[in-house]
């Protein structure tokens, strides 16, 4: 498998199932705008509310073939790996992308474990070694990297400066390159961003002063 990020919205996503794990799924669809039916003759609260919300659409009843499997994605996170493994089939021969619950080996796609910090994201795989490494990492890039999602703001005005006098791409490269390295990188993790902010302002007056 490759790591890339995927746009959602619009797509469609049917959900077999209505627990816990598939309300985790169905959040994390829905947060990117993505058309979900969930197929499940009971659901959890969380999954009741969207559906009486219009979030999303709920069959309750029990999958049989007469269920549409026209999808993009398929999601199936019921306890029956027989049915699991049936409706993994008839979803793919019908073009969708499939991710079973109970069977990592039998996925199209997968869920990592993921932070955000402030406009960061972070994937974390650990090759279904450990959950609790991907825990343990999750909580330390969220300490790490808060002083580095502070800046980002900063950053984007700063960016659009040196844009707007370096007119071609191989000149801002050259300016990022040189005036935001690991060092800098290292001053903005320990806390020290305004540091740098100001090292790159002054770097930008530079630029201005050129004849």
């Amino acid at each position: 498998m490759i790591t890339m990020a995927v746009r959602l919205a619009g797509k469609r996503c049917i959900v077999i199932g209505g627990g816990p794990v598939a309300t985790r799924r169905i959040g994390l669809f829905l947060a990117e705008q993505a058309k979900v039916t969930v197929v499940s003759p009971s659901v959890t609260s969380e999954i009741s509310t969207w559906a009486a919300e219009g979030q999303l659409t709920w069959l309750s009843e029990m999958y049989s073939d007469t269920i549409d499997l026209h999808a993009d994605f398929v999601l199936l996170a019921t306890s029956d790996s027989v049915l699991n493994e049936a409706v993994a089939k008839r979803a793919r021969a019908l073009g969708a992308l499939v991710n079973r619950a109970d069977n990592r080996d039998d996925c199209d796609f997968t869920f990592p474990a993921s932070v955000t910090v402030g406009d960061l994201q972070f994937a974390i795989f650990t090759g279904r070694v450990s959950p609790r490494l991907s825990r343990l990492i999750k909580a330390d890039l969220a300490k790490r990297y808060e002083p580095v999602a502070q800046m980002l703001p900063v950053l984007k005005v700063l960016r659009r400066e040196v844009r707007q006098l370096l007119p071609s791409p191989a000149e801002r490269e050259a300016f990022w390159q040189a005036q935001l390295g690991e060092e800098q990188l290292a001053m903005i993790i320990d806390g020290e961003w305004k540091r740098v902010e100001e090292i790159l302002n002054n770097a930008i007056s530079s630029i201005r002063l050129k004849p």
